[in-house]
């Protein structure tokens, strides 16, 4: 009896070794499923395949691979929250440097596309900028550098617009301290955005609108060596030639188009 136990127990054993490899086999073409299916943009479907082993190949090399891929299907689907915590994830645990660093730079333009246009609260484009930026305090040599720059150069930019159109906006209410204050962070904090030059030019027409002609002239003088495009200083000099006698009807075109 006890060897028909035994051997009754040794076939079990080997029978759960068999469906143990099975298993693993069976995830295994479900990884490669889910590869093919990203590869033809069959997103949803990969996603559910990756998600899949996710959930079951937990601490496992397959798991983390899973979670890599899942992250890309998931920027796919513009699920981007949810994308940005699994690139987020996968490099804190993967020794792939490669990939690392791609999934920390994935996480960059999931941070770039939840951002809102200039006319909305701006306060995810900042977060984004953090974001990039400490992308590139830690791969300073990175290939995705360039795009990178790209992504802080639109952020600023939107940023400084709504900075600008604020400023605009008082000026046409006339309330002068209000749009000197927007261009004023414009000329402070975002000096390398293409609103710089144009918040000189409202500065110097700003003046004008208050009847301060001298001022308005002064505030030229002393910044026209300032001016990125040379375009834009001979637009402020026209300006200043144009309204030294008032603003007349092109001057409140000007103000309220």
């Amino acid at each position: 009896m006890s060897i028909r136990l035994i051997l009754i127990i040794s076939l079990l054993f080997i029978q759960g070794c068999s469906s143990f490899k099975k298993d693993v086999a069976s995830n295994s073409e479900k990884f490669a499923l889910g590869k093919s299916y990203f590869s033809k943009n069959k997103f949803q479907k990969a996603k559910d395949e990756f998600k899949f082993l996710v959930q079951n190949e937990q601490g496992t090399n397959l798991g983390l691979e899973s979670t890599f891929y899942l992250a890309k299907t998931l920027f796919a689907l513009e699920e981007y929250d949810e994308a940005s915590y699994n690139f987020n994830y996968y490099s804190m645990f993967s020794k792939n440097i490669e990939n690392v660093e791609l999934a920390q730079f994935m996480k960059c333009r999931c941070a770039f596309e939840v951002t809102l246009p200039y006319n909305k609260d701006q306060s995810n484009s900042l977060f984004a900028i953090s974001i990039i930026q400490e992308f590139l305090d830690n791969f300073p040599y990175s290939q995705y550098k360039q795009d990178s720059y790209e992504m802080i150069e639109k952020l600023r930019n939107r940023i400084a617009k709504k900075n600008y159109e604020a400023g605009r906006l008082y000026l046409k209410m006339k309330k002068f301290d209000s749009a000197f204050f927007y261009f004023d962070v414009i000329l402070s904090e975002f000096y390398d955005t293409k609103y710089y030059d144009r918040a000189l030019v409202s500065y110097i027409f700003t003046y004008i609108v208050m009847d301060d002609y001298n001022q308005a002239k002064l505030y030229f003088e002393s910044n026209q060596l300032n001016f990125n495009n040379s375009n834009n200083k001979i637009e402020a000099e026209d300006m200043l030639e144009d309204y030294k006698n008032g603003l007349g009807f092109s001057g409140l075109y000007r103000l309220y188009k």
